[in-house]
């Protein structure tokens, strides 16, 4: 492959000189545990070989780039965010990839012959997920990686699902739990509470005056959303982490036709107009619904208020507020 195309690997942690690193390779979604276990198998090889633990991940999400239009999942967290949890279960080194469609094409043999082909880094070893697929319509699998890496003197490990329950831990799985609304079953899976993140917008301002409850209107960016109702949540502003009470849904009472997330921290008080804001969904307290006036609607809010404050104090031991 003398006329390999060089691609990009934008890596965070990686020492000066020419270091030595087992690579674990996935999208990675969520860090869940089952992509916690695939980075401990390979920090325990990368000992093994006198080297340094790496995490690569891709962005976009390759299916945004060789799949179908609109085949895409919705990711459940941001690149940024990956990467911190990726540092945080064990990895010495992350990497991010840029998967452009020339990168698509690529064979996987050819992938394999770029990695060894590097001079930031010299390759020991590879893990991945035991159905980890790569390459050019997916035609790489574990298999091939094997004989790879025993062909050129390199560790190896695949690493086999986790379950949860009946199910294998994946994504896909998560994200399917959170639009049923089974929060407690997607946050099992996940090992932690999924989370809405984004950007706060400017709202109608009528909350804040109406009702006494000012509301964060987020523009979702990354995170699933459930199906429409009043949740109980959390937020972490600066170094306080809030109470939240999330409505997703159109505001019936007021005659909204737009699809919304508006986001209530009791005890906060500032401008997050233009903030990134991340939320966490930590139970479900009631379908919305059209109430008969404001002042019915400003009555159940401190319902739910008081019924985020007990599920918020279930999951953090001291209320900030």
């Amino acid at each position: 492959y003398d006329n390999l195309m060089d691609f990009s690997i934008t890596f965070g942690g990686l020492p000066a000189g020419v270091p030595k690193l087992v690579i674990a390779f996935g999208v990675f979604d969520g860090v869940h545990p089952g992509h916690r276990l695939i980075v401990a198998e390979t920090c325990r090889l990368a000992r093994e070989r006198g080297a340094l633990g790496a995490a690569v991940t891709f962005v976009p999400h390759p299916r945004a780039v060789v799949g179908r239009p609109g085949d895409a999942p919705e990711l459940l967290i941001g690149v940024e965010e990956r990467l911190k949890r990726l540092c945080t279960c064990g990895a010495a080194v992350t990497g991010v990839i840029d998967f452009t469609p020339e990168f698509g094409t690529l064979e996987p043999e050819e992938f394999l012959a770029g990695l060894l082909r590097r001079r930031d880094f010299e390759l020991a070893g590879i893990c991945v997920g035991e159905d980890w697929r790569f390459g050019r319509r997916g035609r790489g699998d574990a298999a091939l990686l094997e004989r790879f890496c025993a062909a050129n003197e390199l560790g190896f490990r695949a690493v086999k699902r986790l379950r949860y329950g009946a199910e294998d831990i994946s994504s896909s799985a998560v994200r399917a739990l959170i639009r049923q609304g089974k929060l407690d079953e997607a946050r099992g899976m996940l090992g932690s509470a999924p989370c809405l993140a984004g950007t706060v917008v400017s709202g109608f301002h009528i909350a804040g005056k109406e009702l006494d409850a000012p509301t964060a209107n987020l523009k979702l960016e990354y995170g699933v959303l459930p199906p429409d109702g009043v949740y109980a949540g959390s937020a972490e502003v600066g170094a306080r982490r809030f109470p939240a009470v999330m409505n997703i849904g159109f505001a019936p009472t007021y005659g909204g036709s737009e699809r919304r997330i508006e986001i209530h921290l009791p005890g906060f008080s500032g401008n997050l107009y233009g903030s990134p804001l991340t939320v966490e969904l930590l139970g479900f307290l009631r379908p919305e619904r059209k109430f008969d006036s404001p002042g019915a609607l400003k009555k159940q809010i401190v319902l739910d208020i008081s019924g985020a404050d007990k599920i918020f104090n279930q999951n953090y031991c001291e209320v900030t507020r």
